[in-house]
């Protein structure tokens, strides 16, 4: 059987406030000595996941952006049948509209429901580090996005569900991550992540098992994409993804400690 993990970061792998992961290094170890892939699929940008993965040593492909793009090293699989553009050393599937398109989209939502919206693309770096608590730098690097733009609503109180049914109507999604809503194509993680573990079988004889974890309301399609769906309890959000996925498996404790704990227990 060919095992393969695939992990939300935000709340998950990484502290939800201090964006540590050193809890979990005994099973990124033995991921990496067990050769088991290790799938990063994020809201996160390329920018941000590609040196992480140098600091984790991983090498395998990952998903950004809530599911609008597919990482792929090159050559790392020798049958791919997708559409692909290069970038850098990766091959890049993606069915996402543009960011600019995103930036419009957002402002005629705002316009229509008469919101206050402050978005990504016209924040600064030290505006999202004093929100996140991100230091700068990483700051930067979370604002070099390309298929998903995050938000805040400004107003005190708003229609979550008026909103999404807008965006809907412009052929959009909206997800609701850790910290901010998510306007994006009509893709999301889930969609992503069975397009790649169609790749993992495409290229592989023996047949797969998959393991997700996740936190949030948008690791929902991820979780249920997968075999076995980890849920790692999350103090910091309203998500209902244990009663949405009443078959998971509950991570003891949040964050590193708990996606450690039920990693290793699984490679066992």
């Amino acid at each position: 059987m060919f095992q393969i993990f695939i992990t939300d970061l935000d709340g998950t792998l990484l502290d939800h406030r201090t964006y540590d992961y050193s809890p979990a290094w005994p099973a990124l170890s033995e991921l990496k000595a067990a050769q088991v892939p290790l799938i990063l699929s994020t809201s996160k940008t390329a920018a941000e996941i590609i040196p992480f993965r140098v600091e984790i040593d991983n090498h395998d492909p990952f998903i950004v952006e809530n599911g609008g793009g597919i990482f792929i090293p090159e050559g790392y699989f020798s049958s791919i049948g997708l559409e692909t553009r290069e970038a850098g050393r990766f091959l890049v599937v993606s069915h996402a509209p543009s960011y600019p398109q995103l930036q419009a989209s957002l402002a005629e939502l705002a316009e229509v429901l008469n919101l206050r919206v402050e978005s990504f693309a016209e924040m600064t770096p030290s505006r999202l580090a004093a929100i996140t608590g991100l230091n700068e730098d990483r700051a930067k690097l979370s604002l070099e996005r390309e298929f998903d733009l995050p938000f805040r609503v400004l107003n005190e109180s708003f229609d979550p569900t008026q909103l999404a049914e807008e965006a809907q109507r412009l052929g959009l999604r909206l997800a609701q991550g850790g910290r901010f809503l998510h306007l994006g194509g009509n893709t999301n993680k889930g969609q992503a992540v069975t397009q790649l573990l169609e790749l993992y079988q495409l290229n592989h004889q023996e047949p797969l098992r998959s393991i997700g974890l996740g936190d949030s309301e948008n690791d929902l399609s991820m979780l249920e994409a997968v075999h076995l769906a980890v849920v790692i309890p999350n103090p910091h959000s309203q998500s209902p993804l244990k009663t949405q996925l009443p078959s998971a498996r509950i991570a003891q404790v949040p964050g590193p400690e708990g996606w450690n704990e039920v990693v290793l227990s699984l490679l066992g």
